[in-house]
């Protein structure tokens, strides 16, 4: 029974050294997957910044959207004063009457009673209207406006534009004879291109000897500039 536990003890001890040597192989291949990977990453980058870079500069063009307002149908209505009575005037023909006197009569005792007999009226009426005071009335519109994009509207206008590398040469300065305003402008640059450095006087006189004797041009920088 004992050496049947001692044989189990063993077995189960190797398959343990197994595992633990498989995991370790499993953890190295990812580590040195992981270790390539960043070093492809690292060269990809150092050889990025290593280039000069190109980029795309465009200018930016703006031109105004193309407008109109759009509304809605008008509601109106017509709104009236109140109108007042109508003028009205009568007109009538001339009145006809004739005498009628009784046929007999006491002329002793009293006077002839006579009365006027007249022809029944014609008569009509005139009416003017009065004129209405009528405006249409309308509501306050509902309108919005509708743009569309212009037609004419000028395209941007891109250019390549790369660093320069570090040996290029460096572009030479403008040169200007040396008098008046560009001596000047030499002098005054003079402290900030030489520092402590600068040249003497006397060195600078003896250059400008020298070169007038060979007849080159004296250069100093331009005053305008």
């Amino acid at each position: 029974h004992r050496a049947r536990e001692s044989i189990v003890a063993r077995k189960g001890g190797k398959e343990t050294e197994e595992a633990l040597s498989l995991n370790t192989f499993e953890f190295f291949i990812v580590t040195m997957r992981t270790f390539i990977l960043l070093s492809l990453l690292v060269v990809a980058v150092v050889a990025e910044e290593c280039h000069p870079q190109c980029k795309w500069q465009c200018d930016d063009p703006s031109c105004p959207a193309v407008c109109h307002p759009v509304c809605e149908r008008p509601k109106c209505q017509m709104q009236c004063e109140e109108v007042s009575c109508a003028k009205c005037t009568i007109h009538c023909a001339k009145p006809v009457c004739t005498i009628r006197c009784p046929k007999e009569s006491c002329e002793k005792t009293e006077c002839p009673k006579c009365e006027s007999v007249c022809k029944p009226a014609q008569c009509h009426t005139t009416c003017e209207a009065p004129e209405p005071k009528c405006a249409p009335v309308c509501e306050a519109l509902s309108c919005s406006n509708k743009c569309v994009k212009p037609t004419n509207c000028a395209k941007p206008k891109c250019e390549l534009q790369c660093e320069k590398p570090a040996c290029e040469a460096k572009e030479e300065a403008k040169c200007c004879p040396c008098a008046a305003e560009n001596a000047k402008a030499a002098v005054a640059a003079a402290p900030a291109t030489c520092g402590t450095k600068c040249a003497s006087f006397l060195e600078v006189f003896h250059t400008f000897q020298h070169k007038a004797i060979r007849g080159e041009e004296q250069c100093c920088p331009c005053a305008a500039q």
